[in-house]
């Protein structure tokens, strides 16, 4: 065959078939009747074949129009999956997000969620600093930064938060014998500590502030003796005994439930902590940031649930 038929017209002849008529084919594709008795005698031509027989009253598929017409069926889908193929490469994000986030949260949850986001986005490079240092986020050209705390103060830049878990007071059990009875705050006054520093702390004061069953606010002043970004440092100090510390209760289940610590003034906490993605201004979102925001919120609770096994 010199001449291959025009898609189109398979693609009116297929709905002429499926329709019965030209005028229901025309009404279901809003063309004209005219213009499908075109196409459909452009292909007759083109194939040298009579595909349907037309009278003043009705029509009738020939046997040969009848397998022709399944094979249509076939092509006209498998072109619809290329163009979609070719549709969704083309819509695809892609370019390079740089992003800055605790080194902790990076290792213990943020991975699998970077690999699974790369895998599904194979044209997106991924530029990732595991730090605890404050980022300069339009300086330095981040497109997100990923923080840890109760709640973002700096009016500058556009917040998505994620919700994560709470901050208990804990203590090895050796150094919970020593404090004595701890059945209020004013009972940890000035204790030793072990003390996680957040981006932007001031340290002229050393105090935790923590909600009691009435989400009644208290202080507790305390003396680190080992101040450190990193919970991991801490959380080592603290099982040794060096202090008190204010954990996330997820990264000391495991040793509250097998006794290692011991969880003071239970019906205490330092409030709910959020992950804060910041970004300088939704303007400035990139498709690829808006992108990963959203894979990050769908897999974030699944994450969390891992890694309170793991810990």
């Amino acid at each position: 065959m010199k001449n291959l038929p025009d898609l189109n017209d398979l693609k009116y002849f297929s709905a002429i078939v499926e329709a019965g008529s030209l005028s229901a084919a025309g009404t279901k594709l809003g063309v004209s009747k005219s213009r499908l008795s075109m196409h459909l005698a452009q292909l007759e031509q083109t194939l040298g074949v009579c595909l349907i027989e037309r009278s003043t009253r009705r029509l009738q598929i020939t046997p040969l129009g009848e397998r022709f017409y399944h094979r249509c069926l076939a092509a006209l889908s498998e072109v619809e999956r290329a163009l979609r193929m070719v549709s969704d490469t083309r819509d695809m994000p892609r370019g390079t997000l740089k992003i800055s986030c605790p080194v902790l949260f990076a290792q213990a949850i943020l991975m699998p969620v970077t690999n699974s986001f790369l895998q599904q986005y194979p044209d997106i490079e991924l530029v990732l600093d595991a730090d605890y240092r404050d980022v300069d986020l339009l300086g330095e050209g981040y497109d997100l930064a990923l923080k840890i705390q109760r709640q973002m103060e700096d009016s500058r830049f556009i917040v998505r938060s994620f919700a994560l878990d709470q901050h208990w007071l804990v203590a090895a059990p050796d150094l919970v014998e020593r404090l004595g009875p701890v059945r209020s705050p004013a009972d940890l006054g000035d204790v030793e500590s072990v003390f996680l520093r957040n981006q932007g702390d001031n340290h002229a004061n050393f105090s935790w502030l923590v909600l009691d069953a009435k989400d009644v606010t208290h202080s507790i002043n305390h003396r680190p003796r080992l101040t450190s970004s990193d919970p991991l440092v801490l959380k080592s100090a603290t099982l040794d005994g060096i202090g008190v510390a204010l954990l996330p209760s997820s990264l000391c289940r495991r040793e509250l439930i097998d006794g290692r610590l011991v969880r003071l003034l239970p019906d205490h906490h330092a409030g709910t902590m959020h992950l804060h993605a910041t970004y300088p201004s939704r303007q400035g979102l990139s498709r690829v940031a808006r992108c990963f925001l959203d894979h990050l919120g769908h897999h974030l609770p699944e994450q969390i649930r891992e890694a309170f096994e793991h810990w």
